[in-house]
């Protein structure tokens, strides 16, 4: 694996043969989240992880971002890489970005993983609690926050399952409160890209937890009846953080919608 830094973005390139293929991780994680991903893929494609800016070891002295800065971030990162097109996976805040990057530049990727995530902006209740959420940050209160937001990324089959609490609160520890007001700043700002999904012409794959609280099947549902090219699949025993909560199930999925693209 090689580790190097774009542009303050920090980038893991595995080195694997194969197509290349990039995870795109959630708030307020970091590519840490995609280690069960990274061990199953790596034989078979070039997997590609970096931590969005602010978050990780991307670290920043400015954490007022935007939701045009992320997506900027990814397709800097193809093109650094000099890489022609990619398979992308991005879960929650990765999909958002993952949806951006396809609209600014659709020549760059050859198949779309959309995992619990929706394509539809904040509405203004959602635009409140984010300001609401970045305040209660700001005045110390980072603990209580992740203490009341944990159960909801989570299956009610693992709100008790200690490993992957434990691996949660490993990955959130590396982020600095600054970091993760940037994010839900840049959250608040993405456009509506629910109006924009008919015209995707791309391999399409939909993931979606089946006890996710945020992103419920549903929102899921309602891209995969707008993007022509896509099929939707329902992952068993999980809630928003599908990718860990069952692994099998989640590359099993991508595996084969890999396969049927290359």
């Amino acid at each position: 694996m090689t580790e190097f830094n774009v542009n303050g973005i920090q980038v893991y390139d595995y080195e694997g043969k194969g197509f290349p293929l990039i995870f795109i991780h959630a708030f307020p994680l970091s590519s840490k989240m995609w280690q069960p991903q990274i061990d199953f893929f790596n034989e078979k494609y070039r997997v590609i992880t970096y931590d969005v800016r602010g978050l990780g070891k991307s670290k920043s002295l400015n954490n007022q971002f935007t939701m045009e800065c992320f997506s900027d971030d990814l397709l800097m990162i193809i093109e650094h890489l000099k890489l022609e097109k990619v398979f992308a996976c991005g879960l929650s805040m990765g999909g958002y970005i993952l949806l951006r990057s396809y609209m600014k530049n659709p020549g760059k990727f050859k198949g779309l993983v959309l995992a619990d995530t929706r394509a539809e902006k904040d509405d203004d209740t959602g635009l409140i609690n984010r300001s609401n959420n970045i305040e209660y940050i700001k005045k110390g209160k980072r603990d209580e926050f992740f203490s009341s937001f944990y159960p909801k990324l989570v299956g009610k089959n693992n709100l008790n399952n200690e490993v992957i609490k434990s691996l949660f609160n490993n990955i959130i520890k590396d982020n600095s409160d600054e970091g993760i007001c940037g994010a839900l700043l840049a959250l608040a700002t993405r456009i509506n890209a629910i109006d924009y999904l008919k015209s995707f012409n791309i391999p399409t794959l939909i993931l979606v937890g089946e006890d996710d609280e945020l992103t419920p099947y549903s929102v899921s549902e309602k891209m995969k009846n707008l993007i022509p090219d896509s099929v939707l699949r329902l992952i068993q025993g999980a809630g928003h953080l599908s990718n860990i909560e069952n692994s099998k199930a989640f590359n099993s999925y991508i595996i084969r919608f890999l396969q049927d693209n290359t």
